[in-house]
């Protein structure tokens, strides 16, 4: 019985201390900065009007002074002509992680879905290049791996990564019958969009990241913070909590949608930490059974 009742204490120490951590001050902040810095278009389709663009407070897009692209970045893509355009739209936020296991957005691409005129051309392709800036009043930084107390970048480090996105604006037919049949996602065997109102149009994306991290999502980054492990985890929503599990996107036409780029942090438990509650959770399960016997 001192057993059972041994184990029992450890057991709620443990899921107590794990419970007001998450009460702690923000564990780290981070900056996301970018944007777009290369596109492509068809110009099979007839008058080059693609633009980098920037967003004014009150949600226009106007065109962007500088053009060049290269190591300049900007907030949008326009494409269309005589009025009617439709565009990719990137928005950079800072949040303040001060809870655990919490979704927090970092970006947001929105995209809208306007019927262009035929004679203009499309958007092909498009890049992002970008970056992710912790900081943190605590120490620490990124760690070599996770379980490793190594911190191979302090918080005022950053990490570069560029999401490639190929886009594709369909034709629209009188009838969505008569719409081209493309998978759901870029994998074939998801089956084929069904189409709501018009042609709906998609976009591919994919992650460039730099090593060790992999070139997909979700992805998660380790992180050494005032002597415990932490996985910093990003993840694409379409929601702004959940994560979604498909690299094609689509938007209805004449409709907007925003896709956004989300953090979540967790705490890496430490080995000894998960023995002793399994251990716990075992002797309070003996004296359940004990009580029934």
């Amino acid at each position: 019985m001192k057993y059972h009742g041994l184990m029992k204490k450890i057991t709620l120490g443990i899921l107590a201390g794990v419970l007001s951590a998450n009460a702690n001050a923000t564990y780290l902040s981070i900056a996301a900065e970018g944007g777009f810095n290369h596109y492509t278009e068809d110009l099979a389709q007839g008058v080059a009007s693609t633009e980098y663009v920037s967003q004014m407070p009150d949600g226009t897009l106007v065109a962007d002074a500088d053009q060049s692209g290269g190591a300049t970045v900007h907030e949008g893509l326009r494409w269309g002509g005589n009025g009617t355009y439709s565009s990719l739209v990137l928005e950079n936020f800072a949040p303040d992680i001060d809870a655990l296991d919490t979704a927090y957005a970092v970006s947001a691409i929105t995209h809208n879905n306007f019927d262009i005129s035929a004679q203009f051309a499309w958007l092909m392709t498009a890049s992002i290049a970008g970056s992710l800036e912790f900081s943190s009043s605590h120490s620490g930084g990124i760690a070599a791996g996770f379980g490793s107390t190594t911190v191979v970048d302090d918080f005022t480090s950053d990490v570069s990564t560029e999401f490639n996105i190929d886009f594709k604006e369909t034709f629209n037919t009188s009838s969505t019958d008569t719409c081209e049949r493309v998978s759901d996602d870029v994998d074939p065997s998801s089956g084929d969009h069904v189409f709501v109102s018009a042609c709906d149009d998609y976009f591919d994306f994919s992650v460039d990241n730099p090593d060790p991290l992999p070139d997909s999502l979700p992805f998660s980054i380790p992180f050494y913070i005032d002597g415990e492990h932490f996985a910093l985890t990003v993840f694409f929503s379409e929601d702004g909590v959940a994560p979604i599990d498909r690299d094609r996107l689509w938007t209805e036409e004449e409709k907007s949608s925003t896709f956004y780029t989300m953090v979540s942090l967790s705490r890496v438990p430490e080995p000894e930490t998960l023995l002793l509650l399994g251990m716990g959770l075992l002797g309070m399960g003996f004296k359940r059974r004990n009580k029934k016997a």
